[in-house]
Formats: structure tokens, C-alpha cells, sequence
């Protein structure tokens, strides 16, 4: 029985890791700091989706730093509040699948009803992870010439990916 109970619990957990291995979410992390490079401990940090217009709210942690683990994939806009600080905005920032964005946002010493809007694409230099991912829009799909035939060939539009394809489907050298 106890064997029974220890590997209905071991799969349970394996199936746990495989289940979040892959993710359908971006991540948006980063600091707020001062004009003087000091960090801002308990700022409030508001993620807005700009096309559903869904937010979620982060107080920073002690050294200033904020995380959204799980945004859906979208343009967003970014709110920083803080006691004795100048409202900070920064928008125009696009989050892909399995992207982990850093934004840090700089805050002016001011009053709260006073506003610094930044508008930018945030960073697309992945520094987080060493996860590769690249989204292949229709408008390329048609576009492009694929000479072989082979849909696998779209893998190549991705940075640091080297290979072969061959002219058989499934049969793939990419290294």
C-alpha cells in the first residue's frame, strides 16, 4: 500500500514539472529607483494590458526591485507610485510568449500629482533566461519563399539557431 501511495505521488509530481514546462506567459521584471540611483522600497507598481485594460498591482520588495511572473502576452503600460515621487509611466512596452522583460523605472523626487510619462519599447535582449523563442507572424509565413516545401525551414528565422533542413518532412538537422 505504501509502495502504491509513493508512486501515485511521484507521478503526481512529475506531471506537476512537465505541466509547467512550458508556458504560454511573459514575465516583466525590474527596479525603481531615484534620480540618484537609491532604490524605492515599497513603491507600487501597476502592469496595465493596454487591449484588455486588465491590471496587476506590485509593492516593491526591500531593495526596490518588482516582478510580474505571469502577464499575458500584449502591449502594456507600466505605473509607479510612491510617496514624495512624481508618477511614473512608461508604455509601448511588448511582452511575447516566454519573454522576461526588465524595465526600470527611474522616479523624480515631487509631488504625487505631478507625471513623468516614458514611452518605449522595452529591452528585447533576453538577460533572465537562455530560453530562445521567436513568434513567426502570418504576414511573414506568406511572404516569404519556402523553397523546399517544408514549414520546419521557419525555424531558421529565430537568432542563434544553425542547421540543416532536409527535403522530407520530419526529418530535421537543426543543431
Amino acid at each position: 500500500m505504501l509502495l502504491k501511495v509513493a508512486s501515485l505521488f511521484a507521478v503526481a509530481i512529475l506531471s506537476a514539472t512537465l505541466a509547467f514546462s512550458q508556458s504560454f506567459t511573459a514575465s516583466l521584471t525590474g527596479s525603481v529607483r531615484d534620480q540618484s540611483g537609491a532604490t524605492i522600497p515599497g513603491a507600487i507598481v501597476t502592469a496595465v494590458n493596454v487591449d484588455t485594460n486588465a491590471s496587476q498591482t506590485f509593492t516593491t520588495d526591500g531593495t526596490g526591485l518588482y516582478r510580474f511572473p505571469a502577464l499575458a502576452p500584449g502591449s502594456y503600460r507600466i505605473e509607479a507610485t510612491a510617496a514624495g515621487f512624481k508618477k511614473s509611466v512608461q508604455s509601448g512596452i511588448n511582452l511575447r510568449v516566454q519573454q522576461t522583460a526588465q524595465v526600470d523605472i527611474t522616479m523624480p523626487v515631487g509631488e504625487a500629482a505631478e507625471r513623468v510619462e516614458v514611452s518605449a519599447d522595452a529591452t528585447q535582449l533576453e538577460t533572465a533566461t537562455s530560453s530562445i523563442g521567436k513568434v513567426v507572424d502570418n504576414r511573414s509565413i506568406v511572404n516569404l519563399p519556402l523553397n523546399t516545401r517544408n514549414v520546419y525551414s521557419l525555424i531558421f528565422l529565430t537568432p542563434g539557431v544553425a542547421g540543416t533542413i532536409g527535403n522530407s518532412y520530419g526529418r530535421c538537422g537543426i543543431q
